[in-house]
């Protein structure tokens, strides 16, 4: 059984999918699969996923005909998805090794559905924190206690 499903879409990304595709393999298990969906991009992205798609552990590449964008790729993904979990990368964005594990054991520990994690965001040499709305670690919230006004980041 598939315990994971990572859905990735990708969308003219060729000078960041090397290193999105090196920290999957980082992450990678028997039991996760990596849904990699090329968004019609018209760089060399599509030949760096043929590549990832025989190299990876678990990785299939699915391609749209026409660019659909983000939630449209990430609604393919959801359409492939087996996994008991599911969870979303960006095409541009990257994973420290066995950061998977540690959510999936997070997930089994606590016994919950969905988990909101801190996130760093890079932009040049320049590294920014950002915390989960709510401050409470290793808590079950109640999901409708924890749902933002429409204003607020998630």
């Amino acid at each position: 059984m598939v315990k994971l499903s990572v859905i990735v879409p990708f969308y003219n990304v060729q000078q960041y999918a090397p290193d999105t595709l090196r920290s999957l393999r980082a992450n990678a298990r028997d039991d996760y699969e990596f849904i990699l969906v090329d968004d019609c991009s018209r760089d060399g992205t599509p030949g760096i996923l043929e590549r990832a798609e025989r190299e990876l552990p678990g990785a299939v590449v699915v391609r749209h005909e026409r660019n659909g964008g983000l939630a449209t790729a990430r609604n393919t993904g959801l359409d492939r998805a087996r996994g008991e979990y599911v969870t979303f990368l960006d095409g541009d964005d990257w994973l420290a090794p066995g950061y998977y594990d540690q959510l999936v054991a997070r997930m089994d520990d606590l016994g919950c559905d969905f988990l909101r994690t801190d996130h760093v965001q890079c932009t040049a040499r320049a590294r920014s924190v950002h915390r989960v709305p709510h401050g409470r670690r290793d808590v079950v919230l109640d999901p409708r206690a924890a749902i933002l006004p429409a204003d607020r980041s998630t």
